[in-house]
C-alpha cells in the first residue's frame, strides 16, 4: 500500500502540533528547493548544506509566522534567500574574498563538479560568473519559475530592481555563454 501524500497545509498543522511527519514532509518536499537557493548564492556544497540545514530549523521555528495567505513555498524560499544572503556575507567577513581562496588553490564547488548535461554545465558556468545576487535572482525567475512578484517578495527588493537584475543578468549570461561557446567550437575546431 503506497504512503499517502500529505499536502502543504496538512503538513503545516502536523508539524505545528510537534508532529514529525508533518516536518519531514515539508522537509522532504522542499530540500532540493532550499539547496538550490543556497548553493546558487554560496557556490560551495558544504556551505550549501549548513545553509540548508539553517533554513529548516529557522522555518520550523517560525512555522507558526507563516499566514498562507502567499504559496508556501514562496515563504521559504524567501527565508532561504535572506538566508544564504547572510551567511555569504558573514563568510566574506571572514575571508575577505572569493578571489583570495581560489589564490590559495581552493575552487568554488560549482566550479569542479563535472556535469552530467553539458547545457547545464554552461549554465551553471555563466552563473557563477555573475554577482551572487544576480545568480539567484535569475535561478528563482528561470529555474524555479518564480514570478517578479514572487522574487520581490523573496528579495525585498523593488520589482524595478527586480527587472533590472534580470536584464542585466541575462547581458552577463548572453557575453559569459558567447565566450564560452566561443572557446568550446575553438577546442573542436583544433582537435579536426
Amino acid at each position: 500500500m503506497a504512503a499517502r501524500t500529505v499536502e502543504d497545509p496538512q503538513a503545516i498543522a502536523l508539524a505545528l502540533n510537534g508532529d514529525q511527519r508533518g516536518q519531514g514532509a515539508l522537509i522532504s518536499r522542499y530540500q532540493h528547493m532550499v539547496y538550490t537557493v543556497a548553493h546558487r548564492v554560496m557556490r560551495n556544497t558544504m556551505d550549501a548544506e549548513e545553509v540548508t540545514q539553517d533554513v529548516f530549523v529557522k522555518a520550523l521555528g517560525k512555522l507558526g509566522e507563516f499566514q498562507g495567505g502567499g504559496k508556501f513555498s514562496t515563504w521559504l524560499y524567501s527565508i532561504a534567500y535572506r538566508t544564504a544572503i547572510s551567511a555569504l556575507r558573514s563568510r566574506k567577513q571572514e575571508s575577505s574574498s572569493l578571489e583570495q581562496l581560489q589564490e590559495n588553490g581552493m575552487e568554488p564547488a560549482a566550479t569542479m563538479a563535472q556535469p552530467v548535461d553539458e547545457r547545464r554545465a554552461a549554465l551553471d558556468h555563466a552563473l557563477s560568473q555573475l554577482p551572487e545576487e544576480d545568480a539567484a535572482i535569475l535561478t528563482m525567475y528561470y529555474l524555479e519559475e518564480m514570478s517578479v512578484d514572487e522574487i520581490v517578495t523573496v528579495t525585498s527588493l523593488g520589482a524595478s530592481n527586480v527587472k533590472v537584475k534580470l536584464h542585466r543578468g541575462r547581458k552577463k549570461m548572453h557575453d559569459v555563454l558567447k565566450d564560452h561557446l566561443k572557446e568550446e567550437l575553438w577546442t573542436l575546431s583544433a582537435e579536426e
